[in-house]
């Protein structure tokens, strides 16, 4: 297996059109990590540099001691999952798994032994003999990521493998990627758009805005420390709640709306008349007012969501959206006021103007 620098990595098209600036990463042997961000934000784009599918125009590239950017696909000794499998229709599930291994002349026996580990390891041994119009969605993303198995490449490169799959088998194949890594001590990169899977199956995760990275991290580190708003804003289901407003001259208070503000028990850390963004996660406001910062908020409509509630509405006398995650089962009636507080270790203040996150 191997380690994966990148360093000021950039992919500019003819016409001045930059896709990918100043990207750089240094990627672990054996580490999972996930690209993830908006549709257009260059994810796709790095996944298919790593792989030899688009050229690089600015930085390098090194899979383990070895610069890249010059190779060949065929020379990287990566393996890559595709969204679409790729799969060859008219060949059998073998037929599939062993195409590239033939190409590279292994012999018979050879084959046929990583060919055997691979279908036993994905569970796939029942449909060697089958074509892929045979195969479920599910199975045939299987065969896909057993023909990049059998290669036993350095680096494995998945774009949104799971994305043409239903809600259920998506979470089942999350599990049994999971487990796959933790088998095979490879190193993967997956890109997704899906923030659930970037959480559920990175060590860490690189968060891409417009062409640059966001923040690098594990997914915790991103969930309790966002380095930006468009982080925060990012990463957690429901969102983060995030409210706009004016520091008044004590510190002690934002300004909503030009006229409603919300109270902190301690100054805030920044200077007065400055413009932030603070932001609170919805599972971390209680109905208990009397934490570091309280809110009235005025009820709109209510998820019931079985295991907990979530209670959307405005914070009192604005037209700032806010939601609540409450636990179990809870009744709250549209038009109902409720106070509520949170702990100053769940606030994050951002810079109105750049986005980034205040000390």
């Amino acid at each position: 297996m191997a380690t994966l620098n990148i360093k000021s990595l950039g992919k500019t098209y003819p016409g001045g059109v930059t896709a990918v600036s100043d990207v750089n990463a240094d990627i672990a042997d054996g580490e999972f990590i996930v690209l993830v961000g908006p549709s257009g934000c260059g994810k796709s784009t790095i996944l298919r540099m790593i792989a030899g599918l688009e050229s690089i125009t600015a930085g390098d590239l090194s899979i383990g001691e070895r610069r890249v950017n010059d190779l060949e696909p065929g020379e990287r000794d990566i393996a890559m999952v595709f969204q679409n499998y790729a799969l060859y229709p008219h060949m059998s599930v073998r037929g599939n798994m062993e195409y590239g291994l033939k190409n590279e002349g292994l012999p018979k026996d050879q084959i046929a032994e990583r060919i055997a580990e691979a279908a036993r390891t994905l569970r796939l041994e029942e449909y060697l003999d089958r074509k892929p119009a045979q195969l479920s969605g599910g199975q045939r993303q299987r065969v896909a990521m057993g023909r990049a198995i059998v290669r036993d490449p350095k680096v494995f490169l998945f774009d949104e493998p799971l994305s043409n799959l239903d809600a259920k088998l998506r979470t089942q194949l999350r599990a049994e990627l999971k487990a796959l890594h933790q088998r095979l001590g490879a190193t993967f990169i997956y890109v997704t758009h899906d923030q659930v899977e970037a959480m559920s199956l990175a060590d860490r995760i690189i968060i891409m805005n417009a062409g640059k990275v966001e923040q690098i991290g594990t997914p915790m580190d991103l969930y309790l420390r966002p380095a930006s708003r468009f982080v925060a804003d990012f990463i957690g289901s429901p969102a983060m709640n995030v409210v706009e407003g004016t520091v008044t001259e004590d510190r002690r208070s934002l300004l909503v709306d030009g006229s409603r503000d919300i109270r902190f028990a301690d100054e805030i850390p920044t200077m007065a008349g400055a413009k932030i963004a603070m932001g609170i996660r919805p599972e971390h406001l209680s109905l208990d007012a009397s934490g570091a910062a309280q809110f009235h908020l005025e009820v709109d409509f209510v998820e019931q969501l079985g295991a907990d509630t979530v209670v959307h509405g405005k914070v009192s006398g604005t037209s700032v959206p806010l939601a609540v995650r409450l636990p179990g089962v809870q009744q709250h009636d549209s038009g109902e006021t409720l106070e509520l507080g949170c702990g100053a270790d769940q606030l994050h203040l951002f810079d109105l103007a750049s986005g980034k996150r205040l000390a």
